[in-house]
């Protein structure tokens, strides 16, 4: 017996040091990737400071790439790592603290320039159209593009603003949803008169859906535990019709042309069903078991480790049970993927009758890549599947 209860005990120890040992690489990675992250942020010239450079790729001509000095990716960014803050190591917080200091710093210059709490993609002090696009610049002044909702919830909710601030942002989009001035010309038949928000702050703009858009702005509107309005219910139904007619999945780049792929758009999804308390969104939450069907389906015919990524995310908050995919990618692999995970699609806004056809067309698009947001992706990734805090 005492042999026995000697073995026992040998086997309970060389557990605990294996457990203590795995423990030890996992946060030992997590340093590497943040400091990874970080080091991307400090490399960023002819960006403003703090801001992480990205790229804008011409998808008719993937050697035609520039610059593209966006906050979109910067809010991302201090947002996935924000998220999971509390749990993670006083070293990790630290770097993840400064990491959120130095992105935040800037975000003033994209700030609507009359004052209004919204955002813009690109800088608004000095207005432009596509950074780095030689005569297309011309244009800058008068064809520049209003704030939009995506990067305006970003950044506010990057901000941690307060929740007096997001409840004016949130009255303010009640002005630019379907059918409040005008109605969208380039939707599907079903959301023709539906009161959703259109992705656009600009009154001179054409009513524009994308279902990508609309998950982070309900996302935002939870976290903040603000009062559902009936564009926010509208905006919740286009989703949940998509999803059951399987839109999101085969027509992927008309429902959501700025993001245009299914596993971003699944990516989405998971992120609405993890924000505030879930309240109002019952009819989305019993999609799970058909939505973790669907990725799982993505996933095995995945060709992208960024995809891959993706999809296993979303399949955690789907209640499925994590891939391990890190057997067979790396930190470069993921950095490095030309996986788009944002598109500029010149068609989207197009009436009907010609922005389906265009919108497939190479010759219309911008693919945008962030290495630093691509590693973002994948630290959060690997925290849902082996907690990187112990």
């Amino acid at each position: 017996m005492k042999r026995i209860k000697s073995i026992s005990f040998i086997i309970f120890c060389a557990l605990v040091v294996r457990g203590n040992t795995q423990s030890s690489t996992d946060t030992i990675w997590s340093y590497q990737i943040l400091t990874k992250i970080q080091a991307l942020q400090q490399t960023n010239t002819g960006f403003p400071p703090g801001i992480f450079p990205s790229a804008r790729v011409y998808a008719y001509n993937k050697n035609n790439s520039k610059n593209d000095p966006n906050v979109f990716f910067t809010g991302l960014i201090v947002h996935t790592l924000k998220k999971y803050h509390k749990l993670c190591t006083p070293y990790q917080q630290r770097i993840i603290n400064q990491i959120v200091k130095d992105g935040l710093s800037s975000v003033g210059v994209f700030k609507n320039k009359s004052g209004r709490d919204t955002y813009n993609f690109w800088r608004t002090d000095t207005p432009q159209i596509f950074p780095n696009a030689g005569w297309l610049n011309k244009f800058d002044k008068s064809q520049s593009l209003p704030d939009d909702f995506d990067d305006s919830v970003i950044l506010l909710w990057a901000q941690e603003v307060t929740k007096e601030r997001a409840a004016v942002v949130h009255d303010t989009m009640q002005l630019y949803a379907n059918t409040k001035v005008k109605s969208i010309k380039n939707s599907l038949p079903a959301f023709k008169n539906l009161p959703a928000y259109s992705t656009w702050f600009g009154k001179k703009m054409p009513i524009d859906f994308d279902m990508a858009v609309l998950c982070n702005v309900l996302s935002f509107v939870n976290a903040y535990d603000l009062q559902w309005t009936a564009s926010d219910s509208a905006s919740l139904q286009l989703i949940t019709t998509a999803i059951d007619n399987k839109w999101h999945l085969n027509k992927a780049d008309f429902i959501a042309p700025h993001y245009a792929k299914p596993a971003v758009i699944m990516y989405h999804i998971a992120r609405l069903l993890t924000a505030g308390n879930q309240q109002n969104i019952q009819t989305l939450i019993a999609l799970k078991p058909i939505l973790l069907k669907q990725t799982d389906s993505l996933f095995t015919i995945s060709k992208d480790p960024l995809e891959a990524i993706l999809l296993n995310t979303a399949r955690v908050h789907f209640g499925g049970i994590p891939n391990d995919v890190f057997q067979t990618l790396d930190q470069a692999t993921i950095e490095q993927s030309k996986y788009p995970f944002f598109i500029a699609n010149m068609a989207s806004m197009l009436p009907s009758p010609v922005k389906r056809p265009l919108s497939k067309l190479a010759f219309a698009k911008f693919e945008y890549r962030c290495p630093a947001y691509n590693l973002a992706l994948l630290w959060e990734n690997r925290y849902l599947c082996v907690p990187l805090h112990k």
